[in-house]
């Protein structure tokens, strides 16, 4: 009998399937050189994910691709003992050009998987930190040049201030970047040095990258009262801006520690006006900076403020007219007054379908129940104790469906309170708290004592016992099957019998248990 015959087109598409499933894919390496060829652009699409000690042999797949140069350095750097460790044989060719596969380079995930690698299989290297110091900018050369297919890139430019950089070909590997969609760039705190191969990089990415769907800038983080146009030279400042402009069709764009720019960098935003659906802020102060530019981004869909500053009731004014309909927006931890935070509700607040908020205050949630009759998704962020007296105008929220609350901190009285004011129409909850103590467990049982039965997805980060079991059953019972999903933690651990039998009681209910740090909504 004739074996079935798979056609090429449908083995691509199995692998294609099993992307992230490594240890699939590793053994689909053996079956013939078909399947090998077709698996190893798979797996060094992101070769540095999920890296353990027990894969740490990227790193020598990752030096047979070294060239005469590379090899060298490395050389010079080692001692003859460890060199006699790692196969240096300059006449070796491996299988496949390794790095050109790659999709996805993190420069801070590379130096991790690098240094532990080095200090697990090299113990005197752990007590010399210089040695590492010098390897791990080989290794970044050497993927940097043989990379072709690079989607995401998250690099320092700090980099480029490496003395194996010196005569590094910028223009070659910039040239390899058409295909990015994604760049993150973190400036190193320069002041005013002119580096040449940092200029040569950010003029060819301003000139071949014009199809970024994502960019991420973080500047270097310094105290408040430096402002950062001391930090980064003119000609880089001007660059970047022009990178932001260039764009074709910019949808998200990030940035990081902003003291003195920002107004250039709204300007700069305006061309991409016709694109931009998600702007985030993070450590940024808005002293002087005029919010009218936000006002054209007529495609916005997400605005972000997190750890920002300086944003005063007159300068949000200007938002009382926008072009644009926010879906979701998400303020946490800035340093500004709560009645700013109501006001962008105010005005922000028709289209939202995800709002996220620290400590909300009775005037934040009047202004939640005037203006944010489409919302869907409710996020609290509690980091200190809440006044109570805000938790019935909860029983009002009647749009919301989801409630997620972070607790750093509360009152006593805070869960039974939460629980007595939910109102029905809420049928999925996520609590999680930030501190392990006995209290924990007494916080939880009294919600899900006290809480209404109509929940459809509860989410507790609470780790599998006996007694939360016991309160988890009791819910369960009480809503006569409406909960279908409820997450918990410590779903790997050796079960007792008592706990087992609870386990297997809850699940022939119907109701799905699933890992609480895996768990996600929709929103």
């Amino acid at each position: 009998m004739t074996l079935p015959y798979l056609p090429d087109d449908c083995i691509y598409h199995i692998l294609h399937h099993l992307q992230n499933d490594r240890s699939t894919l590793f053994n689909c390496l053996l079956v013939n050189r078909f399947w090998c060829k077709s698996t190893i652009p798979l797996l060094y699409a992101n070769p540095f994910v999920n890296i353990t000690e027990k894969n740490y042999s990227i790193i020598f797949t990752l030096i047979s691709c070294f060239n005469k140069e590379e090899t060298l350095q490395l050389k010079n750097q080692l001692e003859p003992n460890q060199i006699d460790n790692i196969n240096l044989d300059e006449e070796y060719k491996p299988l496949f050009e390794y790095p050109k596969y790659m999709e996805k380079y993190n420069y801070f995930i590379i130096n991790s998987v690098i240094n532990s690698c080095f200090v697990r299989y090299f113990s005197n290297l752990s007590t010399s930190h210089n040695k590492i110091y010098y390897i791990i900018p080989i290794f970044h050369q050497s993927i940097l040049r043989q990379s072709k297919n690079i989607k995401q890139l998250d690099i320092s430019l700090y980099l480029f201030y490496r003395k194996w950089f010196k005569n590094f070909n910028v223009q070659n590997f910039t040239s390899n970047l058409t295909r990015l969609n994604s760049l993150s760039l973190n400036f190193y705190l320069n002041g005013t040095v002119n580096n040449k191969i940092e200029q040569e990089f950010l003029s060819n990415i301003a000139n071949i990258c014009l199809n970024l769907r994502e960019l991420i800038i973080k500047l270097p983080q310094i105290q408040r009262y430096v402002t950062s146009n001391n930090l980064i030279n003119s000609t880089t400042l001007k660059k970047l801006y022009t990178i932001i402009q260039e764009q074709n069709k910019l949808k998200i764009f990030k940035i990081r520690n902003c003291y003195s720019l920002l107004n250039n960098i709204l300007l700069s935003l305006e061309f991409q006006k016709s694109s931009l659906v998600q702007l985030e802020f993070t450590n940024t102060n808005f002293s002087n900076v005029s919010l009218k530019n936000f006002r054209n981004l007529y495609n916005l869909k997400y605005l972000r403020f997190e750890k920002c500053e300086g944003i005063l009731l007159d300068q949000c004014e200007v938002l009382n007219i926008v072009s644009f309909k926010l879906t979701k927006l998400s303020l946490k931890r800035n340093n500004w007054g709560v009645d700013v935070t109501s006001l962008m509700i105010k005005y922000l607040g028709t289209s939202l379908q995800s709002l996220l908020v620290d400590n909300p205050t009775i005037p934040l949630i009047e202004n939640m129940l005037i203006f944010c009759s489409n919302l869907i998704f409710f996020k609290i962020r509690i980091y200190y104790h809440l006044d109570l007296t805000v938790l019935p105008f909860f029983k009002d929220l009647n749009s919301i469906r989801i409630l997620s609350i972070n607790v750093i901190s509360y009152n006593s009285e805070f869960f039974i309170n939460l629980a007595n004011n939910i109102p029905i129409n809420i049928s999925e909850i996520s609590i999680y708290i930030y501190f392990r103590n006995s209290n924990k467990f007494l916080r939880f049982k009294e919600f899900l004592e006290n809480c209404h039965n109509g929940f459809k997805i509860i989410n507790l980060n609470h780790i599998i016992e006996l007694e939360f079991l016991k309160i988890v059953l009791n819910y369960i019972e009480r809503s006569n099957g409406t909960l279908k999903i409820f997450g918990m933690l410590g779903l790997d651990k050796e079960l007792n019998d008592e706990e087992l039998k609870l386990l297997n009681q809850i699940k022939d209910k119907g109701v799905k248990i699933v890992d609480s740090y895996s768990f996600h909504s929709y929103y």
